[in-house]
């Protein structure tokens, strides 16, 4: 794939734009739409997207926690069949950028004659401006507008923000099926308190590579771990607050990600691992001892094991 990042007028294209987060399966609806239309109209197709999400400038409070960091989001638009990506920076200048400059700088900078509209989507200062609109501009400045037509896939609406509130609430499993990939993320492993250990469940202390990804709900997931060697294996991951083991006289303990990886020894400090989420086993709770403890996560590891098919849950590879 390759990254253009400053001007590139190297050959005609039809352009699609949006944050792309996830690359769910509207967004991959689109791209098969584009494409199609890039090879009836001889034009190249190409992704416009930003680094930063808009909303991060637009109102910094309000920015959403991210499903993938823009390695992710690149290498899913490669695997979705795009070989070009448009890569820009989301900035004040641009935020206050009409619809009509916008375009005319797509077109100027980066040759695109055809802009593919997703269903319902808006660009541009004024975000009142429609599809009828944006076609007026279009013929004004050599740029024909096509709208692409909604997604409706046997899952329902599909969009990011309805992903996002699937992993507010743990459901993993549905994410997935409006992702159309697995739901994971990067984390590096880093020093705990080794209480695992005590109990026959040693843990790897997780902690996130990108900072502004969305992390599922509180609760133990089971979950497939690639490891430093390139194996796919299965685990299981606590996200919350360890109250079973947490330290008497504090009110609060800080949240923690730590995941058992099944059947497996090994030195992981500093090592990153990739997590992907299966299915929300349990919610965490407070055990009585730590052999109630124990005497659970043998059953969710029972559990994980029949999810994941011990190296992978079904139908992954």
């Amino acid at each position: 794939m390759e990254v253009i990042r400053r001007r590139n007028t190297q050959h005609r294209r039809i352009a699609a734009i949006g944050m792309y987060d996830g690359v769910h399966r509207g967004h991959q609806f689109l791209i098969n739409y584009l494409k199609l239309q890039g090879e009836a109209r001889g034009e190249h197709p190409v992704v416009v997207t930003f680094e930063e999400h808009p909303q991060g400038v637009v109102r910094p409070l309000e920015a959403p926690r991210l499903l993938t960091s823009t390695e992710e989001r690149l290498r899913l638009l490669e695997e979705a069949g795009i070989e070009e990506v448009v890569l820009l920076h989301f900035t004040e200048h641009m935020r206050h950028l009409t619809a009509r400059a916008f375009l005319t700088m797509l077109h100027e900078r980066f040759a695109v004659d055809t802009l593919l509209v997703g269903f319902n989507h808006r660009f541009g200062h004024n975000r009142k401006d429609g599809f009828e609109q944006y076609q007026a501009i279009g013929q004004e400045i050599g740029m024909e507008i096509l709208e692409a037509p909604e997604y409706k896939g046997k899952e329902g609406a599909v969009s990011s923000s309805i992903i996002r509130q699937y992993l507010a609430s743990g459901q993993v499993a549905e994410a997935e099926k409006a992702l159309g990939h697995p739901y994971s993320f990067h984390a590096t492993v880093v020093e705990g308190n080794h209480m695992g250990r005590t109990i026959e469940y040693p843990t790897a202390n997780l902690e996130p590579v990108n900072p502004q990804q969305l992390i599922p709900m509180a609760g133990v997931y089971a979950v497939v771990v690639t490891t430093p060697d390139g194996v796919r294996r299965p685990g299981m991951m606590n996200i919350g607050f360890r109250p079973t083991v947490a330290e008497e006289g504090k009110d609060e303990s800080p949240l923690t990600l730590e995941v058992h990886i099944l059947d497996f020894t090994g030195y992981l400090y500093g090592e990153e691992l990739e997590v992907e989420m299966v299915e929300l086993l349990r919610s965490e709770k407070k055990f009585p001892s730590l052999a109630k403890l124990k005497k659970q996560l043998t059953a969710d590891a029972a559990r994980t094991r029949a999810l994941t098919g011990r190296g992978g849950s079904p139908g992954r590879p």
